[in-house]
């Protein structure tokens, strides 16, 4: 709403494919070790400094840098330096090649900001180059953005104003969008759905792209540490079930691959199917004849139904032989003392259409979030095949042989995949539902 990326991801379409933003075009090098992006002209910030390839430089720079702690910097490491060829042309030079980086530029926190600004005054004072200006900003209780009247999209924003009000209750939310105090609901929990679609002239939107559970089976610790068990696990959920009681049939089945339905990445691995028989085969080879207890830590908060799906499981897992206890934890304490500590624990994560933004992070031998420890040296391989690669057919087949292996012999169970569920009153138009609003296409009618 502030601020704008060099590119923009569609996730309203099949694939999210990916679309000018600040940059106008860009190319890369046959071996996909440099990229050159074009940038639009006339553009200026909120404050009046007009857009240049310095902005990039000084933004980029900036996320790299660790003492700024950016969760994105990690992906940008494969940058080697940026060279400025004009006020509107930078060429990114990579360390090995990448011929994601034009994906991962249009990722959340991957914004420009100006150069003469340092991270502390845009703390202060927000200024972007987006359709929207910051008005005023209440913590914790609203932030009001007015229509930037400079904005260099043609005809956009529509809208003159803009508020996002914090509402944390969320039976304050229902009534908030059924009297009209709010025109959309960006984020519609399972719990509240049906109270929303009673809302007369207000319609639930389903998007393509999706968020979906985890959970991490440390395979550094026992009884994980044994592929047969991992597996036992696997085959010892019903998905179905809970895709239908726990999802209410909306989003997708999981097969504990990464890389969710949304992506044109995405792989129709062959179904993890549920068979309480070969779980306990599998457990008796490994030495479990007579079951096995597992402790799963769960934090009381965040992620897709994450805890109503641990209860389910446990429930499921009985049958073949598997007890499993739920320890349930406050997310402060969670994070500090169980996230990628404890040897069965919950997350959740988005599932990016761009398969570099995930696999590098969480399943290569030095990803810094491998949740479960597990790596193979193939996986390793493929992965960095698979961002080099310019072909689009062929990164596909890459990445499809690493969601295989990944569902048969990784450390994460992932059942299903959550779309995000949106409300929206019947007269606001322009809204394609997605992980972000793109509020300059919303208007009234």
């Amino acid at each position: 709403m502030l601020y704008n990326n060099l590119t923009r991801r569609s996730e309203g379409e099949v694939g999210a494919p990916l679309y000018p933003e600040l940059a106008d075009a860009w190319e890369m090098n046959d071996d996909a070790t440099v990229h050159t992006f074009y940038l639009h002209q006339g553009v200026h910030f909120h404050h009046g400094t007009p857009f240049t390839a310095r902005d990039v430089e000084y933004t980029i720079n900036r996320l790299i840098d660790p003492a700024f702690g950016s969760n994105v910097g990690t992906a940008l490491g494969v940058i080697d330096r940026l060279e400025i060829i004009d006020e509107f042309t930078i060429r990114v030079h990579l360390k090995m090649p990448n011929a994601t980086l034009p994906y991962l530029l249009g990722e959340a926190g991957m914004q420009i900001v100006p150069h003469d600004r340092s991270s502390e005054e845009l703390s202060q004072e927000a200024t972007g180059t987006g359709p929207f200006v910051l008005a005023d900003r209440i913590p914790g209780e609203r932030i009001v953005a007015r229509r930037n009247e400079r904005y260099w999209e043609d005809a956009r924003p529509y809208l003159d104003e803009v508020q996002l009000m914090v509402i944390p209750e969320v039976a304050t939310q229902v009534a908030a969008l059924s009297s009209g105090t709010i025109d959309m609901l960006p984020q519609v929990g399972f719990d509240i759905l049906p109270a929303v679609e009673q809302i007369a002239d207000v319609t639930i939107l389903e998007s393509l792209q999706s968020i979906y559970p985890i959970f991490a089976m440390r395979v550094t610790d026992a009884p994980f540490d044994d592929l047969r068990v991992r597996q036992a696990f696997k085959h010892a959920i019903d998905r179905a079930a809970l895709h239908t009681v726990i999802m209410q049939g909306r989003g997708g089945i999981g097969n504990d691959q990464p890389i969710g339905p949304g992506s044109s990445f995405w792989a129709d691995v062959p179904p993890l199917a549920y068979d309480v028989e070969k779980a306990q085969q599998l457990l008796n080879e490994a030495g479990y004849s007579d079951g096995v207890a597992v402790t799963l830590a769960a934090a009381d908060t965040g992620g897709p139904r994450v805890t109503d799906a641990a209860v389910a499981i446990q429930e499921m897992v009985k049958a073949a032989g598997i007890t499993m206890s739920i320890e349930r934890v406050p997310a402060s304490t969670f994070y500090a003392e169980k996230f990628m500590q404890a040897p069965f624990f919950t997350s959740w994560w988005p599932a990016y259409s761009e398969p570099d933004g995930i696999l590098p992070l969480s399943y290569v031998t030095e990803g810094v979030y491998n949740l479960s420890g597990w790596s193979t040296p193939r996986v390793d391989e493929l992965v960095a095949a698979g961002r080099g690669e310019p072909d689009a057919e062929q990164r596909k087949a890459l990445y499809a042989e690493v969601q295989a292996i990944i569902s048969a012999e990784g450390g994460v169970l992932i059942p299903y995949f959550a779309p995000y569920l949106q409300a929206v009153r019947s007269n606001l138009h322009g809204h394609i539902p997605a992980s972000r609003v793109v509020y300059q296409q919303l208007w009234f009618a």
